[in-house]
């Protein structure tokens, strides 16, 4: 039965027909300026220099901190094993 009045409907009783857009392009505006850089990054040679002075002298600052510390945990050490045992027969 009902397909009976699914064909007998005339066209005007069935929800209109709405025309659809196509959806938009995709961008096509290009970039003014390139992702990735075109030229050699020019480095400052003096600005090089100085950095590589200052990764040693921190690195020298490094070391001797290093060796400060150890020879601060030997003298510790030391110091340990020399401290006299109490008398215990007292």
């Amino acid at each position: 039965m009902l397909t009976e009045q699914s064909e007998s409907t005339p066209s005007a009783v069935t929800a209109p027909q709405v025309e659809t857009k196509a959806a938009p392009a995709a961008h096509t505006t290009r970039q003014a300026t390139t992702q990735a850089a075109t030229t050699q990054r020019v480095r400052n040679p003096k600005r090089v220099v100085a950095g590589k002075m200052v990764a040693k002298r921190s690195r020298l600052a490094r070391e001797e901190q290093k060796k400060a510390t150890e020879a601060y945990y030997a003298e510790k050490r030391e110091k340990a094993t020399e401290a006299p045992k109490p008398d215990a027969s007292t």
